[in-house]
């Protein structure tokens, strides 16, 4: 299997980057934790948001975990191992029968003490180039790839299960978000903009549609405020609370890169990278962003923390309404700074989208887009969760960019 994999990455061009960057573990550390704290530094003169109280049901205290449970999602379970697990995950899988009762035994103790096992809240992170043809010596050209030890993700997937049965009974879920939500994904999230546009093109109407940018989002999220959206606006008390607590504070990692291991980073702020419940944690604390576009009547549809923005109007109405979304992006770039999160200005893209005809007849002076001191120009096509939809609304720049990859995959093989 080694020969056939080193034959196959040959051929595909795939090439170890620890072989050909001249960085250390310890660089990426640095550069990771320094990235976080500039973005941190960047909204701090804004006063932190105040958490609105919402009226819902509450969740107290987690239903215990029964030993056939535990078998059933060990038995499911990826068979990933991280450099943290004490043994192989296979051996855990095969063991599962007998592991079980000790396993529920833990974790029914977490649940009932509100206590996050101490040494699950370790990380090992390792750099990622983030494009295949991007400079390697370039400290800002890789993305951090987070491994929780095996048990850890267990547990949050037993918790992630109570957790939604919660938000899905009591419709807490925010509608405007496709991320980690049943029957919704990025393909329905593409569907339903893609939609929105064609039905106003076929209107007679234009459609300004504003790809947001995030830097950094889910390592800026902040622990506080964070608590206080789990508190006052999902319900979660008592023990419930407690656990997040300590599942969110206390946590470290550490860099791998080239053989070599940096010293633990203490995290300050964050949701988990690579954990399960991270990624639903982002989407509660960005969850009243779309009451933000709502007020300026501005449609909104995310997939976790990309967020499109688009409003439909006629063409004599395009200066008003580019107006109105700069209102809009002003007051949702104050949210994030007050959540300490940071719109990336140079990262956001903007398209008029219609028929032919209608964008034939607009004025170009009036589809720039002003984002603080950066103006952004209107584009003739943008890229959509993978999905290139060009100002016309036709996929034909799609289809072209991925034909033109499978054929040079081809020509590769």
């Amino acid at each position: 299997m080694k020969k056939l994999w080193r034959s196959l990455n040959g051929v595909l061009g795939e090439v170890d980057i620890a072989d050909t960057a001249a960085l250390t573990a310890e660089d990426f550390a640095k550069f990771f934790t320094d990235k976080v704290e500039a973005v941190r530094s960047s909204t701090a003169s804004t006063p932190l948001y105040d958490v609105p109280y919402v009226s819902t049901s509450t969740l107290d205290e987690w239903s215990p975990v029964s030993t056939d449970e535990v078998e059933k999602f060990i038995s499911s379970a990826l068979s990933k191992t991280c450099q943290l697990d004490p043994a192989p995950t296979w051996l855990v899988k095969d063991m599962g029968g007998l592991l079980s009762p000790f396993v529920a035994l833990l974790f029914n103790k977490s649940l009932a003490t509100g206590q996050f096992p101490t040494e699950f809240k370790k990380a090992v992170v390792r750099p990622l180039l983030k494009k295949r043809d991007l400079d390697t010596s370039q400290l800002k050209n890789y993305r951090p790839v987070s491994n929780l030890p095996f048990l850890s993700k267990l547990l949050e997937r037993i918790v992630q299960v109570r957790l939604q049965a919660f938000l899905d009974s009591n419709n807490l879920m925010p509608s405007t978000q496709s991320a980690y939500r049943q029957f919704h994904s990025t393909e329905t999230a593409v569907t339903k903009v893609y939609n929105d546009l064609l039905l106003a093109a076929d209107n007679g109407q234009v459609s300004a549609l504003c790809l947001l940018d995030l830097t950094a989002a889910f390592d800026t999220v902040d622990h506080d405020l964070l608590m206080l959206r789990l508190e006052r606006q999902f319900g979660l008390r008592g023990v419930v609370l407690q656990w997040f607590s300590s599942y969110l504070s206390g946590r470290s990692f550490r860099v791998v890169f080239g053989g070599h291991m940096s010293a633990f980073v203490v995290i300050l702020c964050s949701v988990p990278q690579g954990s399960v419940l991270g990624p639903r944690l982002f989407i509660m604390y960005t969850a009243d962003l779309a009451e933000v576009a709502r007020a300026h009547h501005v449609n909104i549809h995310a997939f976790a923390d990309d967020t499109q923005l688009y409003v439909h109007c006629r063409r004599v109405d395009t200066t008003s309404t580019i107006a109105r979304l700069e209102g809009c992006l002003a007051d949702v770039s104050l949210w994030m700074s007050a959540n300490r999160l940071k719109l990336n200005s140079d990262k956001t893209e903007l398209l008029w989208a219609s028929s032919r005809h209608s964008l034939s007849l607009l004025r170009n002076n009036s589809l720039s887009l002003q984002l603080g001191d950066e103006t952004v120009a209107a584009s003739d096509h943008v890229h959509i969760l993978g999905v290139t939809i060009s100002s016309d609304l036709s996929l034909d720049k799609h289809v072209a960019k991925i034909s033109t990859s499978c054929f040079f995959w081809l020509r590769q093989l």
